[in-house]
């Protein structure tokens, strides 16, 4: 029988430490230029939150390191899973800025982030590999569709795919946009079975990387006294654009080279960036089938109002939380057919047709 590439358990991670958008409210936001915003920071506030629909986030705590959050969201799928965790014969950890230490000492890379998980975790099988993949937000979803190439070529049997996120610590606090990003991580183990008909259908992905190069980056702060080269930076317009018109280009083409259309699709699990540009999604993805009009009732989760963007940890986050039925209103029932989506700095995207 021919191998599937199936999602076998899923594990989270989201930090106790809550960030409500009040916590801004003593913030002074500057523009590019270094001068201060004229609104009110009450106003600034309430706006973002219209916009994105954030309310809330999560950041690790002012001490430590990154690899706590990622060691207890691939212990909870390894709990889901009940197997021997020596099983596992690769780790594909995405993230953005490796290991983030205490203050602004982040960006710690050597040991890669999955030999520091391999490690914590206790995995002695020295057969099993551990890498990262630094892909922007689409990370994890990239992560997958490589395990999947590992199983199917017979070079791997259960795969650890992880996507870890500390972006509270790459945050310049006189941006605006210092408000959308947060920490999360989500993990899931992707094994070879004989599972008829469930598992990875299709995907693709895009990476452009021209004039978009400079939609997502990193920079000085805003405040020119503050020198730190390495802060997160986003040109919101450019990202805005090119995701609602990328994002469903690469989804299109997933779900060609499977036969399907958007019509066939059960469920998408998007990343979130913001609400508004869930449903341009949906909606652009609709129109290229001649399908304008398909009501997606039902089938955009949305997770962005409590988690914040935790980037390459959002699909993964979400797909764990409804499969364990903490996600109010959403479930993923077998014979599903569900299609994974994201949209990065790159830029990147891709996409991911699979039936549970």
């Amino acid at each position: 029988m021919h191998l599937k590439t199936s999602i076998v358990a899923t594990g989270s991670a989201m930090p106790e430490r809550r960030i409500p958008n009040s916590y801004f409210l003593d913030r002074t936001f500057l523009n590019e230029d270094g001068s201060p915003m004229t609104k009110p920071v009450e106003e600034i506030v309430a706006k973002l939150e219209q916009i994105t629909g954030i309310k809330e986030r999560g950041y690790i705590p002012e001490t430590g390191d990154s690899v706590p959050l990622m060691a207890e969201a691939c212990e909870n799928a390894i709990a889901t899973w009940g197997q021997d965790r020596n099983k596992i014969d690769g780790i594909i950890v995405g993230h953005n800025a490796g290991n983030m230490l205490e203050g602004r000492q982040g960006f710690h890379t050597v040991p890669n982030m999955a030999a520091l998980l391999k490690h914590r975790l206790g995995i002695t099988n020295h057969e099993c590999f551990a890498y990262d993949i630094l892909f922007g937000c689409p990370g994890w979803v990239q992560g997958v569709i490589q395990a999947h190439q590992a199983l199917q070529a017979g070079d791997a049997t259960n795969v650890l795919v992880v996507g870890i996120e500390v972006a509270s610590r790459l945050l310049d606090p006189y941006d605006l946009d210092s408000m959308i990003l947060a920490d999360g991580c989500g993990a899931a183990i992707v094994s070879a079975t004989e599972q008829e008909g469930a598992g990875i259908i299709s995907y693709a992905t895009f990476s452009h990387a021209l004039d978009d190069i400079s939609c997502i980056y990193l920079d000085r702060s805003y405040n020119k006294d503050w020198d730190d080269p390495t802060l997160f930076k986003m040109n919101g317009k450019d990202v805005y654009k090119y995701a609602t018109v990328w994002v469903p280009e690469v989804i299109k083409k997933a779900l060609d080279k499977a036969g399907l259309n958007a019509s066939d699709v059960d469920m998408f699990l998007f990343h979130q960036a913001n609400g508004k540009m869930l449903h341009a999604f949906a909606n652009n993805l609709a129109r290229m089938y001649d399908l304008e009009g398909l009501s997606f009732e039902g089938k955009i989760p949305v997770t962005i109002p409590f988690t914040g963007n935790t980037s390459v940890a959002t699909v993964p986050t979400m797909l764990d939380l409804i499969l364990k039925g903490n996600l109010e209103g959403y479930r993923i029932e077998p014979g599903m057919t569900v299609v994974f989506a994201s949209v990065g700095a790159g830029m990147h995207c891709n996409a991911l047709v699979y039936r549970f």
